[in-house]
């Protein structure tokens, strides 16, 4: 149960977090998503941190890492997520596992999407 909780206070505040960066974008009302590109350049450069530095050097506990990871990236955008796990696959020489998965997200993500506009559409 604590782990739930520590997810959970951690994506609050990585959605909280998120909902900030938009706000501030706010104002300028550009036709390109800024906010979007902010909060996931910034959601994969802390998860970055803290996966190379924070994990490996300094021994965050499994708490910690709940909270932070899992919980406020997770929460402040899963890109980060995704951009991790392909660039494992890279490192790992899995060059075609990892085009896939940049190819299977964005097309799947698109279509997802897409298809909840037509349900939504169909549904009045």
């Amino acid at each position: 149960m604590k782990d739930i909780l520590l997810v959970f206070a951690g994506g609050g505040l990585g959605s909280i977090a998120r909902f900030m960066v938009v706000k501030l974008f706010k104002s300028g009302q550009s036709i390109f998503p800024f906010a979007t590109l902010t909060v996931n350049f910034l959601s994969c450069f802390i998860l970055g941190t803290l996966v190379m530095i924070g994990v490996s050097k300094m021994n965050l506990s499994e708490s910690v890492k709940l909270l932070l990871i899992t919980g406020f990236c997770g929460g402040f955008s899963t890109y980060s997520s995704f951009t991790f796990e392909t660039v494992e696959l890279f490192k790992q020489g899995q060059q075609g596992l990892g085009l896939s998965n940049i190819v299977l997200n964005f097309a799947l993500s698109v279509s997802g999407l897409y298809l909840g506009f037509l349900v939504i559409k169909a549904l009045g």
